[in-house]
């Protein structure tokens, strides 16, 4: 996700790391159209609130809506001077072209596949320890491991802004502690139902739709 520059997610919570060494041994995902139909589907009304109270806005009801605003604060489309990159080896990195980008979120890994010209392949780690792979090509397909895979997109219930609204800094200490991939939906509801946030999880394969908002 978007930060004032590479550096400035020094100041944000570290990622979760557990040590646990678990690697999923399931197999490639359906890779399925993306089904952008669920940019326009109604967040959870926790979600809502607290994104309309961080990003002082009246409504965000949809991802497209909280896409729009992400652009908005980053000053139009996200590019890849945007994403958080990381100088040292993190849990979450995309190839492309057998080049490896370290990120301090996972998410960032997708976003460089919608800008990018090649496929990326995507590797994370779950707040649980359980390794999560993938592989994604432009916006129209991304083939998850395990193919039933979720993502995590939230907010902090405590995050607060200026009145001006929030800086990208500000975005990425509020957001990217839960933007996060799990191997099953059921390891993403143990996760939701202890960390202090607002959260929806969703099909891992439907990523790239979300990343085409904040690109487009």
């Amino acid at each position: 996700m978007p930060t004032d520059d590479r550096h400035c997610c020094d100041d944000a919570p570290n990622a979760d790391r557990t040590g646990a060494t678990t690697e999923s041994d399931a197999g490639g995902g359906s890779g399925a159209p993306v089904d952008r139909a669920a940019l326009d589907v109604d967040l959870p009304r926790d979600l809502r609130r607290s994104l309309e109270g961080f990003l002082g806005v009246e409504s965000v009801t949809t991802l497209r809506e909280w896409a729009r605003e992400i652009r908005r604060g980053v000053g139009g489309s996200i590019t890849r001077s945007d994403l958080c990159h990381a100088d040292a080896e993190t849990d979450h990195w995309g190839e492309l072209d057998g080049e490896r980008y370290y990120f301090a979120c996972f998410y960032d890994a997708v976003v460089l596949a919608a800008l990018a010209d090649g496929p990326v392949d995507v590797r994370t780690r779950s707040p649980e320890g359980t390794v999560v792979r993938a592989r994604a090509v432009g916006t129209d397909e991304l083939r998850a491991r395990p193919e039933r895979a979720v993502f995590s997109l939230g907010v902090a219930a405590d995050a607060t802004a200026g009145t001006d609204g929030p800086t990208r800094a500000e975005t990425y200490a509020a957001v990217c502690p839960y933007v996060q991939a799990f191997p099953t939906r059921a390891a993403y509801e143990r996760w939701a139902a202890s960390v202090d946030a607002a959260t929806v999880g969703l099909p891992l394969d439907g990523a790239t739709a979300f990343a085409e908002a904040l690109t487009r």
